[in-house]
């Protein structure tokens, strides 16, 4: 779990300003999205290495769950920015920022789809390539996947690495997960719409560093009160109707 569950942010104490708390609320909103979404497509990956069925839903599933982790990282970034200050350059923000660049490119796929996507016959959800080790064994599943439906050429362009980078948390299950697909950058006066790749499992690594940071930090503002009394969060109101009135 990427947010524990004892967090103040998951469970902000009286203490905290009504301001504060909608601010913890996004916070942990935001990770939690990011937590499930990555639990689950680590879950479907491994799945898909070892039995290669592909239903109708697969692949919508996996580029569902990529695209809620780059979306939801941004806005805890932008959060963390905006109420602590913080700028784009920081260590911890580098592939975070390409999520970044990712997201706001997705956002305009309308215009994309003129501009390069049906042109160069591209992937309109990106691609996404990943290994799969054995630990007992010698056996290693490199596997890559293309969204969308290959009209102009005879083989689509993927990318298959088993080059592994040094800093990355490597998932027990799946490694070298990368993700790539089109962003808009400005050369020479006019805009160009090249590939962009990201690694998932650094953007989770990235996601925890910034949250033990945090909870360091309020641990520490909170280690001198006793009974800390905590907001009520998540609650449900049920209303059960008959036929009569």
């Amino acid at each position: 779990m990427l947010l524990p569950l004892k967090s103040y942010i998951r469970n902000p104490p009286l203490l905290v300003l009504p301001k504060q708390v909608a601010t913890f609320n996004a916070l942990r909103y935001s990770l939690d999205i990011c937590d499930i979404s990555y639990n689950r497509l680590i879950e479907n990956l491994s799945e898909l290495s070892e039995n290669g069925k592909i239903a109708t839903q697969t692949f919508p599933i996996i580029f569902l769950d990529v695209w809620s982790i780059i979306n939801n990282c941004v806005i805890f970034k932008k959060i963390l920015q905006t109420e602590f200050n913080l700028s784009s350059d920081q260590q911890y923000f580098q592939e975070i920022n390409k999520c970044k660049n990712l997201r706001d490119s997705n956002q305009h796929i309308d215009a994309r789809l003129s501009q390069t996507l049906s042109i160069n016959d591209l992937p309109v959800y990106g691609s996404l390539s990943w290994m799969k080790l054995y630990p007992n064994s010698n056996e290693t599943i490199l596997s890559s996947i293309y969204s969308g439906t290959i009209t102009n050429k005879k083989m689509a362009k993927v990318k298959i690495s088993n080059k592994n980078n040094d800093g990355i948390e490597i998932n027990d299950q799946i490694q070298r997960l990368e993700f790539t697909s089109i962003v808009r950058e400005k050369e020479n006066g006019k805009f160009v719409f090249p590939q962009q790749d990201i690694l998932i499992n650094q953007v989770i690594v990235e996601l925890k560093w910034w949250i033990e940071h945090i909870e360091t930090k309020f641990n520490n503002l909170f280690k001198d009160v006793e009974n800390i009394e905590k907001h009520t969060s998540d609650f449900i109101v049920q209303l059960k109707l008959t036929g009569k009135n």
